[in-house]
């Protein structure tokens, strides 16, 4: 009797479980063939609803739903999220603006902002339903990449085996040594500064995007939970060496700085949440695959957030993977050999090779570089306002469906 094939997953974030989800549906889609997918997580997941203004948010495009409403989930997720109908990119201190529209697409939206404990509920409940096995708390110690199938071992000492291992997260520079796979880091001197801000008004579905003198300033809207206030999520490039004054003032002073960085185009801001912060690195592994491992997620690349493409890329990836799993069980191939991932294996490489490069130049675009250079950008930016198919055209990019 031909052994079920077994799928490990250790990560059980908003990658990990896409994954979980999208790899599940392509067992069950296999007329006469089964797949235990089991994860497992470091932390123990969190239960009940946190405060408005202490939630985290993921920007999602147009492609990203697409999945999800294949995946089962779209429908009770829709409602929860904020509504990106237009994108207002501007520079701080110099003219020239560009609004892109929804309707420039002919499109009632250009993306959407779900927060994080609402997707991660949503994915959580959806890869249960499909029949994966979730543990958590499940603390991995050590990577066993001897002969035979690839396994890992608990701080419990339990060996568990699969015949291929997703690494989405928590990938510590011992587990790349003991692969032997290779990382290319570039630190940004940057940091990003994440939190919830609360505007007066109501809710227009308008996201900001403003390049500073140190990076980008990203407001992306969120449902509001009051009359009259506009809720939205903020992440903020700050220098490194300013990071640990500005994380240490007080709201009211927070609120001063994060005003003059961003402006009065939604008014005075109110309110602002818990921050969080964390130093912004690109990284890109030099492989993914290795010994039956393959790195996925925030373990195979870092990107810069200007475009809030990470988790959506992530997305496609797990749809990739799902899709070229079920060929190969399909056609009876180990799951962990080249040959049987060279579906997903290039382009998803390719993929993270064009993002990669995208957000970097997003993000050193707008850095002060001088009159010579500061007027021409200027000036493209102003004139971007006024072409419509040119704002059509990044406004699409942005969607993600131009693979579609």
């Amino acid at each position: 009797m031909t052994p079920t094939p077994r799928i490990l997953i250790l990560g059980g974030g908003l990658a990990g479980l896409a994954f979980a989800v999208a790899i599940a549906r392509a067992g069950e889609a296999l007329s006469g063939a089964s797949l235990k997918v089991t994860l497992l997580e470091a932390q123990a997941f969190k239960s009940g609803t946190p405060n408005p203004l202490d939630t985290r948010a993921s920007a999602l495009n147009l492609h990203s739903v697409a999945l999800l409403k294949d995946w089962g989930i779209w429908p009770a997720l829709a409602p929860e999220c904020g509504v990106i109908r237009d994108i207002h990119v501007s520079h701080r201190g110099h003219f020239g603006s560009a609004l892109m529209q929804a309707r420039d697409l002919d499109t009632d939206a250009l993306g959407f902002v779900a927060e994080n404990h609402d997707l991660g509920r949503h994915l959580l409940e959806r890869a249960q339903a499909l029949g994966v096995s979730v543990r958590a708390p499940v603390r991995c110690t050590r990577l066993r990449t001897e002969e035979g199938s690839p396994g890992v071992e608990t701080e419990d000492g339990e060996i568990v085996e699969a015949d291929l291992i997703l690494l989405a997260s928590g990938v510590t520079p011992e587990w790349f040594e003991a692969l032997g796979i290779g990382i290319q880091q570039r630190p940004s001197d940057t940091h990003a500064v994440v939190f919830n801000a609360i505007f007066p008004g109501q809710q227009g579905g308008c996201a900001f995007e403003r390049f500073t003198q140190h990076g980008p300033l990203a407001v992306l809207p969120l449902p509001s939970t009051r009359r009259q206030e506009q809720r939205y999520n903020v992440v903020w490039s700050v220098p490194d060496d300013a990071v640990e004054t500005l994380m240490s003032l007080e709201d009211e002073g927070f609120c001063a700085r994060f005003q003059d960085a961003f402006g009065w185009r939604l008014g005075a801001v109110r309110a602002v949440g818990k921050r969080s912060q964390w130093p912004l690195m690109r990284s890109l592994a030099c492989e993914q695959l290795r010994r039956g491992f393959l790195l996925v997620g925030n373990a195979a690349h870092t990107l810069h957030p200007v475009a809030g493409q990470g988790l959506n890329l992530s997305l496609r990836e797990a749809d990739l993977l799902a899709e070229t799993l079920g060929r190969a069980l399909a056609n009876g191939q180990p799951l962990a050999r080249a040959n049987s991932l060279r579906g997903y294996l290039q382009p998803a490489s390719t993929e993270q090779q064009f993002l990669t490069n995208s957000t970097d130049l997003l993000a050193t675009l707008f850095n002060r570089r001088g009159p010579l250079l500061d007027g021409p950008r200027n000036a493209s930016l102003a004139l971007l306002d006024l072409v419509p198919g040119a704002r059509a055209q990044i406004a699409r990019l942005g969607t993600g469906v131009r693979h579609a």
